[in-house]
């Protein structure tokens, strides 16, 4: 399975300029959702305004598991006032247990708020088309080494 580079919503940004998400602080999480969801919509920018999240069967609970940790952190450019921002985290595994996780296609990652609540941070496409993990086994997400993705 090929997955493509995380990509940030359009209302991330702005909520990061704000301070409304603040990177490396907080409660972040990833959810997984179908084929059918509206995931790859920029325009998003609430985890209310997602469709298709995979079923609360098998171990994955709605709303999605907690990066740990969820990282951020500046690191200086070519010159002192080339500044660069990287959110990163370790791989995250959802394990199917007692029934299958299935119709997967997107990792979705939100700040959280309260339960269904919280704003959208980016979104990547794990597979070109839907897939199913069986039990007992596991998917694991694991963004790349230099972070889900850098600011600058």
């Amino acid at each position: 399975m090929a997955a493509t580079a995380w990509q940030l919503y359009n209302k991330a940004k702005h909520s990061i300029g704000n301070g409304t998400i603040t990177l490396g602080a907080g409660v972040f999480k990833m959810v997984l959702a179908r084929t059918a969801s509206n995931a790859s919509t920029f325009t998003l920018s609430t985890y209310a305004s997602i469709t298709s999240e995979i079923s609360a069967t098998g171990g994955y609970v709605t709303g999605g598991k907690n990066l740990i940790p969820a990282t951020a952190y500046w690191t200086s450019g070519t010159s002192s006032k080339s500044m660069k921002f990287t959110m990163s985290t370790v791989g995250l595994a959802f394990t199917a247990s007692g029934a299958s996780l299935t119709n997967i296609r997107y990792a979705i990652l939100r700040n959280s708020t309260g339960a269904g609540a919280g704003k959208l941070l980016c979104f990547c496409q794990l597979s070109s088309a839907q897939f199913t993990v069986t039990s007992p086994n596991t998917l694991t997400v694991l963004p790349a080494a230099t972070g889900i993705f850098t600011l600058t």
